[in-house]
């Protein structure tokens, strides 16, 4: 759990949003640290400077490009980040595009939240969740559980696949990109077909839902259904 005075450094290209967030944390008692600046294509350059400010947390927002601030990501940063064990989170305005992508690399990044529904109060609680990942003690919602799927629609100008998680949500569609499949099945998916997948399926809201390890198509027995 975050302590009082912890430091979380606080990532965003738009001045205004970054220091809205630090002040809001400063309220916390946690102690917000902005970094400004342009980085270029330089990730390293800004890793540094995130090692230099030791945080116990960093927020980083998903667009870094806007103001010029950086040529990459902020989930490139949180994935580097969480990469060399340093608990992250990213935030994002979560328009259609971005959901898709995002669903591609959510299995490494334990917490993703729209702005809209971003609570300051929430940071200590989502640290943990970040934490237990890092130490691979991960909460409930994101426990793998080896699961059917089914292949709604297959759309390949986009390069995308509809599945559905009968486990989950028996009616709901998700779009998924076509990277996310094995490289086995990737070239022979068919509309129908079943697949065996890894999904925490305990998540409560589809953007909290990952998916890893699709690599199996199969013919479901009746009861999998």
């Amino acid at each position: 759990m975050l302590a009082l005075n912890d430091r979380v450094v606080v990532i965003d290209d738009d001045e205004d949003g970054r220091d809205t967030i630090v002040d809001n944390l400063d309220a916390l008692d946690l102690k917000g640290i902005p970094i400004a600046g342009r980085f270029g294509d330089d990730i390293e350059k800004l890793l540094a400077e995130i090692d230099a400010a030791n945080p116990s947390f960093v927020i980083c927002d998903l667009r870094l490009t806007a103001h010029q601030f950086a040529t990459f990501s902020g989930l490139q940063v949180v994935e580097s980040l969480i990469a060399r064990k340093t608990p992250a989170m990213l935030l994002t305005t979560y328009q259609d595009p971005e959901r898709i992508h995002l669903r591609a690399a959510r299995s490494r990044v334990p917490v993703i939240r729209g702005r809209n529904g971003f609570r300051i109060q929430e940071v200590p609680f989502l640290h943990d969740i970040v934490e237990r990942e890092i130490a691979e003690k991960p909460v409930p919602s994101r426990v793998p559980h080896r699961v059917l799927l089914r292949i709604e629609e297959i759309r390949a100008e986009e390069d995308e696949v509809d599945v559905v998680v009968p486990s989950w949500r028996r009616n709901q569609a998700l779009a998924l990109p076509r990277s996310l499949f094995g490289a086995a099945v990737r070239d022979n998916l068919h509309t129908g077909d079943y697949l065996l997948g890894h999904v925490n399926i305990g998540a409560a809201d589809e953007d909290e839902l990952y998916f890893d390890n699709i690599d199996e198509i199969v013919e479901p027995a009746a009861d999998m259904l």
